[in-house]
């Protein structure tokens, strides 16, 4: 039985509605995930990652599972010239209601005697939601 237009309109503005949502948490949860970095703190950190993320470090190893990324990150917090890292989104796309993927640019900065440093590129993230809500499932960070 065909739909009638008004219903087709409908669920139109409901997958166009999702889509907007979708991506307006994930860049909230990643605004949030770039200031647990900027407070150095590793548990907030990886907080937004699911337990079987995978993380393709730029110039680094492949991480697997929140604990690997947890003790990664508090390497890097404990490093005291180590200030931050910036993830910047340039594109959220919802592949299906469950998953989205993420892409744009990363910053490193460091503060050295010589000044501040900066290292950074591109990186591609897959967030996947869950009862847990938007979580990320894989990202990958490639210097520039």
């Amino acid at each position: 039985m065909a739909r009638s237009v008004r219903e087709a309109e409908k669920a139109h503005h409901d997958v166009t509605d999702a889509a907007s949502m979708g991506s307006a948490q994930i860049r909230a949860l990643r605004a949030q995930s770039n200031q647990a970095i900027a407070a150095h703190d590793a548990d907030r950190t990886v907080s937004f990652m699911a337990p079987d993320v995978v993380v393709g470090v730029a110039g680094g190893p492949t991480l697997t599972g929140r604990d690997a990324s947890r003790a990664a990150f508090a390497e890097q917090f404990a490093d005291r010239a180590f200030v931050t890292y910036v993830r910047t989104i340039e594109q959220v796309t919802l592949v299906d209601p469950m998953r989205a993927t993420e892409r744009g640019r990363w910053v490193g900065r460091w503060r050295l005697k010589t000044g501040m440093h900066e290292q950074g590129g591109s990186y591609v993230a897959e967030w996947h939601f869950s009862e847990m809500g938007w979580l990320i499932r894989a990202e990958s960070f490639v210097e520039a």
